[in-house]
């Protein structure tokens, strides 16, 4: 069966595919330096170790559908300013002392040494919706986390002693032998009351007895097998789906498999080109990839104009020298390959050496310094203009990435894909599949009400972001974004209302933070200005208006469940 028609069984890395990735981890990173750490996206980061002989990079993914930890071949391109949490890594951490699964749990800990004797914790969660990464101190408590969580059981704040998610009561398969009841399904009872456990290895396991062997010697022998370390890991398909799995099934008949020599190829391979894709009925992968690729070049580019603005920018010297060459004819002669004169533009006077074309005239020097000015000037504005446009363009992309971050179901996909292809990023995209008409921008479109009863609006796309600026913000509404963050565009109505209680306007702000890249910070700078002063440049891409603040505050970003907010206009 071909690869891309399967469905997407298991995003998140599963406990027993994690506990195989730790245990291959342990001898090639323990005693390991951090060389470097990049953040290349919100939910991920990448250590760069050197063991002694190699350099290897560790992925950490803290995403909500697809929390991961492996190593990878890959170097994904990086802000040219890391993020908060990478920032405070990379002033802590130098060595990678030890690295544990914590058992029972989808959770590593990897401990690092600092300056002097210090120790650093870094608690790796992979839970799904809850992924996050914690850094301690050696007290046990939160020196800041990835994803500053305060709404739930477990806050992840700065200064907090950090607290680990409460037992799941499962018997743990690697503790000591188990005796496995006879009264109840061995499968159910694998999946339900053992840990580390996979439903696909369950059902091998199941099918192992079925052919005739014993429950407790087929647990054993699955046990000794995975203590031994003897993995076969590999991409299996099996009932329309793809499963990761660290050990192939021996048992069951599959549809397909695709073996890899280690358990970090296996889990690069599926989450790049397996998970992802699989995801919705298939395309985030493509796109998120497709984004960092168009990043990339972008900020090439950017390399390429402030290059050549340095080459370019001594135009306004070149004028001087052409004045300077006006006022000292009597001192030129053709043949001269250069001359020094006196500088009287400099502060305070001082002597300039120009260099001469011997092939041409005083006059024509001179005149050869103006034309390089003429040109310098053109090239210099023609340059700033490339970077203004390479500029909108990332914020662009920004916008794209954050609403594709959004999406939560493929309706709200298919805006993002729909916006790529327009503008041309997106070859041969197939088209999206057409649904009621509630669905497209409108559902990119939420909507709640203040505390005092007003409506706000706001968008999870670009195109959406649009609409609410241009089609539902009046000239006396007021208009909020997250400022000089990527963000959606959000609309408090007035109602015919001459004031506005300042708790609706901190609501309304607390919202703009939220559905921001700021939405994991403490406290995020929202601006707030009336909607006559936001207005769209002409053909400017999605998302991107022109405003001028009136205000701005600084707000604890919030989000409302699923079920608070409506979509539609």
């Amino acid at each position: 069966m071909p690869f891309a028609l399967y469905s997407l069984m298991l995003a998140v890395m599963d406990i027993l595919t994690l506990d195989a990735v730790v245990r291959e981890l342990k001898p090639l990173l323990t005693g390991a330096a951090v060389g470097k750490i990049h953040q290349p996206g919100a939910d991920e980061l990448i250590l760069r170790l050197w063991n002694g002989r190699e350099n290897l990079r560790l992925l950490i993914s803290a995403s909500a559908r697809a929390a991961r930890l492996h190593l990878t071949a890959e170097t994904p391109p990086n802000p040219q300013a890391p993020p908060r949490f990478c920032q405070l890594l990379r002033s802590r951490l130098r060595r990678l002392l030890a690295i544990d699964r914590v058992p029972g749990e989808r959770i590593v800990r990897l401990l690092f040494s600092g300056e002097g004797e210090s120790r650093w914790p870094l608690v790796v969660e992979l839970l799904g919706p809850q992924a996050n990464l914690l850094l301690l101190d050696g007290e046990g408590r939160i020196v800041d986390s990835l994803k500053r969580q305060t709404e739930t059981r477990r806050p992840a704040l700065p200064g907090t002693v950090y607290a680990p998610p409460p037992d799941l009561e499962r018997v743990d398969l690697f503790a000591e032998p188990l005796e496995p009841p006879a009264d109840r399904p061995f499968g159910d009872w694998l999946n339900q009351a053992v840990t580390p456990m996979t439903p696909l290895l369950a059902a091998d396991l199941d099918a192992a007895v079925a052919c005739g062997g014993d429950r407790r010697t087929v647990l054993e022998d699955f046990r000794a097998l995975w203590l031994a370390e003897r993995f076969s890991p590999g991409i299996a398909g099996w009932r329309g789906h793809l499963y990761l799995t660290p050990l192939l099934p021996a048992y069951l008949e599959l549809e397909s498999v695709r073996p890899f020599a280690t358990v970090s190829e296996a889990a690069e391979a599926y989450y790049r080109d397996g998970a992802q894709e699989a995801v919705f009925g298939g395309g985030r992968g493509e796109l998120e990839r497709l984004l960092d690729k168009a990043r990339a070049r972008l900020w090439r580019r950017l390399e390429q104009i402030e290059a050549e603005t340095v080459r370019i920018s001594d135009y306004q010297r070149q004028c001087q020298w052409g004045e300077l060459l006006l006022g000292n004819l009597p001192l030129l002669r053709r043949g001269m390959t250069e001359i020094t004169v006196d500088n009287w533009y400099a502060e305070p006077s001082a002597q300039v050496t120009i260099p001469l074309d011997p092939a041409l005239t005083p006059k024509e020097n001179a005149e050869l310094c103006f034309k390089r000015q003429r040109k310098g000037k053109r090239g210099l504005e023609h340059a700033e203009r490339r970077r203004l446009e390479t500029l909108e363009e990332l914020d662009w992309l920004d916008g794209v990435a954050l609403a594709l971050e959004e999406a939560d179901t493929p309706a709200e996909l298919d805006p993002v894909r729909e916006e790529l292809v327009a503008a041309g990023l997106l070859k041969g995209a197939r088209p999206a599949a057409k649904r009621p008409a509630s669905f497209g921008a409108e559902a990119g479109i939420r909507q709640t009400l203040s505390p005092s009863g007003l409506t706000i609006y706001w968008g999870l796309n670009n195109r959406a972001n649009d609409r609410v600026s241009k089609a539902l913000t009046d000239a006396d509404d007021l208009w909020f974004h997250a400022h000089r963050l990527p963000g959606c565009h959000l609309v408090l109505k007035r109602a015919g209302r001459r004031e506005i209680p300042e708790a609706d306007i901190v609501f309304a702000a607390s919202l703009a933070a939220g559905y921001s890249r700021g939405r994991h910070d403490l406290k995020v700078e929202v601006m707030l200005t009336p909607g006559k002063k936001v207005r769209k440049p002409k053909g400017a891409r999605p998302g991107l208006v022109l405003a001028e603040a009136e205000r701005t505050l600084m707000v604890a970003p919030r989000r409302l469940e699923r079920e608070a907010g409506k979509s539609g206009g």
